[in-house]
């Protein structure tokens, strides 16, 4: 019987990873009861689907993707999926939560953002990854400001001309 569970979980998690965009890999320490709710309703505000899973399956369903996650599935392990890039955000109040409470049980060991793992010392920058509407934000404005530059200078010699003819205009030469 436990393997047909084991079977069935390990099933249900493969299908969650193969649909998740991202996620965040987190030690879960001795949790109380209280924190627990207060860390799912955020997550859960966040848009992120949160559970604790077993890491042996946890490890066959990421090496199934391709991914080695072994150095972060280690203690009690939780994951927050997310569509997209929202592990980034689900990351960000996990920081802040890690941060406002100073004996806090959970810390973030890892991740997956786009295909790409962060485990160890690396896991801490997902929190600090700009979101795609920031990037693109930034690319935007990146291209705009030169155009925009050359639109006023157009714009000022043109101006600057038509001045200078109804000048001529108004002097009736």
């Amino acid at each position: 019987m436990p393997s047909l569970v084991n079977q069935i979980l390990l099933n249900e998690l493969e299908h969650a990873f193969e649909n998740m965009g991202s996620c965040v890999v987190l030690d879960v320490g001795p949790v109380q009861p209280d924190q627990d709710i207060e860390i799912r309703g955020k997550l859960r505000d966040a848009g992120v689907d949160y559970r604790v899973v077993r890491n042996r399956l946890a490890s066959k369903a990421f090496a199934k993707m391709g991914l080695d996650m072994s150095v972060a599935l280690k203690g009690r392990t939780g994951i927050a999926l997310a569509e997209k890039e929202g592990a980034i955000a689900a990351a960000k109040v996990l920081k802040a939560y890690i941060t406002a409470n100073k004996e806090c049980p959970i810390a973030i060991k890892g991740g997956v953002v786009e295909g790409e793992a962060y485990v160890g010392d690396q896991a801490g920058v997902i929190a600090e990854l700009p979101d795609r509407d920031t990037i693109n934000t930034k690319i935007v404005t990146a291209i705009s400001g030169p155009a925009r530059s050359i639109a006023v200078i157009f714009n000022a010699v043109a101006g600057g001309m038509a001045r200078c003819i109804q000048a001529k205009v108004d002097k009736g030469e």
